[in-house]
C-alpha cells in the first residue's frame, strides 16, 4: 500500500478500524476508534476490541501536528526494532526489569510505515499522576519510580554499550539531524530573542554539542524521555512509550533531556508538595542510573559527558519555554516576559555557559 492510499484511511476512524481488522484477522472490534491527542509527531488511534484494545501508529511523511514540517517517516521503523528487541524473546529482553517495559509490538508494516501494539490503557502519564496523586503518598512513591526508572535506563545503556549490531540496527541519523537543526542550531537565536547578551557565543557551543551527537554513539537511547512517553500503569509499573527517536547515541540524550523537564516539573509544580516530590524523583533516579552502569559507568557517564549533558538541559529548556514547542507544556501561552519562562531562560543560559558549575544534574 503506498503512501497515497494509506493517508487517508489512517486519517479517519473508520479506517484505523479496517486497517486492524485487515491487518490482524483475528481482531473483533468493539467501538468506534479515538484518535489519541497526544500523537503531534504521529497520528495515533485507540481501537477498541472485544477482547482487549490496540495502540495503531501511523507516521505521515511531516509531522502531524504541523504538516508544513517534514519529518522522516523511517522514525517508526526505529521504534519498531526497540519494541521488538525489548519484547519478550527479543536480544534485550532479559536485561530489563520487569516493572518497568515497553508495549509490546503487534505488527508492523514497513512500507507506510504503520505499527500496531499493545494498549496500555487510559493511564497517566508522569505528569498527570504528579497532579493527581495524593500529596502524603506522592514523595515516597515519586522516588520509587525514579529508582526504577533510573535503573531501567542504566541497564538499557550498559547492555548496549560499545554493541556493533545495536549501532547498525539502531542508526536513526535522520532524526538526529532533524535534532540538531531544530533544537541545538536554535540556541542562539532562541536566547538572542529573550535578550540574553551571548547569546552567539552560547549558540555556537550548543551547535558544536548538536554536532557531536551525528558521530557514532556508546549505546541505545530511548531519545523521547519526557513525562508524556512515561506512563503510570500502577504504583508498581512503568510503561516507556513512543520510541521513534531512539538512536545509537550518547547517555545525555536520555538521563539530561529527563532531568531538564524534572526541573520544568519543579519549577511549574502546583504545590510544594509536588515540588519536593519531584526532586526526591530525580535524586533517585540520578542515584540509581549511575548505579546500574555498572562497570560502564566510567565510558558511559564521565565529566566531558556531563558537561555535555549540562548543554543538552539548556537546549532542552529553551525550546520548551521560548522555542517551537512551547505549546502544550508547562510554559504553554507565557510571553517571554512572565517571571517563570524569564528564570527557565536564565537557567537554560547558566547551564551553557557554565556546564561545569550547573545544578540540574546535581543531587
Amino acid at each position: 500500500m503506498s503512501e497515497t492510499d494509506a493517508a487517508p484511511r489512517l486519517h479517519t476512524a473508520e479506517g484505523a478500524r479496517a486497517y486492524v481488522q485487515d491487518r490482524l484477522g483475528h481482531f473483533e472490534a468493539a467501538g468506534t476508534p479515538t484518535r489519541l491527542p497526544e500523537g503531534n509527531l504521529n497520528v495515533v488511534w485507540r481501537v477498541p476490541g472485544t477482547e482487549r484494545s490496540l495502540i495503531v501508529k501511523y507516521a505521515p511523511p511531516y509531522i502531524a501536528a504541523n504538516p508544513e514540517t517534514p519529518l522522516d517517516p523511517s522514525r517508526l521503523l526505529v521504534e519498531a526494532r526497540c519494541l521488538r528487541a525489548l519484547g519478550r524473546g527479543g536480544h534485550l529482553h532479559q536485561s530489563m526489569e520487569g516493572t518497568v517495559r515497553a508495549p509490546e509490538l503487534r505488527d508492523q508494516n514497513s512500507e507506510i510505515p504503520v505499527l500496531i501494539m499493545e494498549d496500555i490503557g487510559p493511564v497517566p502519564s508522569f505528569g498527570r499522576w504528579l497532579q493527581e496523586t495524593e500529596a502524603q503518598d506522592l514523595t515516597a512513591t515519586a522516588a520509587a519510580q525514579g529508582r526504577r526508572l533510573g535503573e531501567f535506563l542504566g541497564r538499557l545503556h550498559a547492555a548496549t554499550y560499545d554493541d556493533d549490531h545495536c549501532a547498525d540496527v539502531f542508526d536513526n541519523r535522520p532524526m538526529q539531524e532533524t535534532r540538531h537543526a531544530v533544537q541545538y542550531q536554535g540556541v542562539a537565536d532562541m536566547l538572542r530573542e529573550a535578550g540574553v547578551h551571548d547569546a552567539d557565543a552560547l549558540g555556537t557551543r550548543a551547535a558544536a554539542v548538536g554536532r557531536s551527537l551525528l558521530e557514532p554513539g556508546r549505546c541505545l537511547t530511548m531519545g523521547d524521555l519526557w513525562p508524556p512517553s512515561v506512563l503510570i500503569a500502577s504504583s508498581n509499573h512503568l510503561r516507556i512509550i513512543d520510541w521513534e527517536l531512539a538512536h545509537y547515541g550518547r547517555p545525555l540524550q536520555d538521563v539530561a533531556h529527563w532531568c531538564a523537564h524534572l526541573w520544568m516539573q519543579v519549577q511549574r509544580a502546583p504545590s510544594e508538595a509536588v515540588a519536593r516530590a519531584v526532586a526526591g524523583h530525580r535524586d533517585a533516579f540520578l542515584e540509581a542510573y549511575e548505579n546500574a552502569l555498572g562497570d560502564t559507568k566510567e565510558a558511559l557517564w564521565d565529566p566531558a559527558e556531563r558537561r555535555d549533558a549540562a548543554i543538552h538541559v539548556g537546549a532542552e529548556i529553551l525550546v520548551r519555554a521560548v522555542g517551537p514547542f512551547q505549546d502544550g507544556y508547562v510554559y504553554a501561552g507565557l510571553g517571554a516576559e512572565h517571571p517563570a519562562v524569564q528564570t527557565a531562560v536564565a537557567t537554560a543560559a547558566e547551564h551553557i555557559r557554565a556546564p561545569d558549575t550547573a545544578g540540574v544534574l546535581e543531587r
